[in-house]
């Protein structure tokens, strides 16, 4: 070791003669561990986004439904202001939200799934796990209720964002080599 780096503390020892030995070594965090880091706090922040907006009363829902609807009506007029264009609003939101999931797990996953049909697979079906959550939460709000068909609209959601985040993965490699 180098002068001035011997370790005054006797308990642990070992693991700081290690550090400091290795410090050239592991001193950096790389760029594909922040990248984890974070795209782990993304995720997280994401799937408290989502269920938060679950754990909204039917009320609170249908006025920010509202705000969208009235919002993208004046650019798709097909998108009339009443039921139907709240359902539309609605569904399109599940979609959204889910892709953008998708997205952010994909890339996590990438990094740690072998085989190219697992790093499809297994950021899909935890995108399925949060959306099943998602709508159990919501069978125990005031006026909500938990949907199958919005469980089937949020997994088409992840998976397209999964397929977009591998292509932005492989895309990457290619340009690095």
């Amino acid at each position: 070791m180098e002068q001035g780096c011997q370790p005054q503390v006797l308990v642990g020892q070992g693991i700081v003669s290690f550090v400091l030995k290795n410090r050239r070594r592991y001193g950096r965090i790389s760029a594909m561990k922040k990248r984890k880091v974070i795209l782990g706090i993304l995720i997280v922040a994401w799937v408290a986004f989502i269920w938060g907006h679950s754990m909204q009363t039917a009320t609170v829902s249908d006025g920010e439904s509202g705000v969208f609807l009235e919002f993208f009506s004046k650019f798709l007029p097909f998108l009339a202001n009443n039921d139907d264009g709240m359902f539309i609003v609605r569904k399109a939101a599940h979609f959204t939200e889910y892709a953008v999931l998708g997205v952010l797990m994909g890339a996590q996953f990438s990094m740690f799934a072998a085989g190219k049909l697992r790093k499809f697979i297994e950021p899909a079906v935890a995108a399925l796990m949060v959306s099943f959550v998602d709508e159990t939460i919501q069978l125990f709000v005031e006026g909500r209720s938990g949907q199958v068909s919005d469980m089937w609209i949020d997994f088409a959601g992840a998976s397209l964002g999964v397929i977009i985040a591998l292509i932005m993965v492989y895309k990457g490699h290619r340009k690095r080599q």
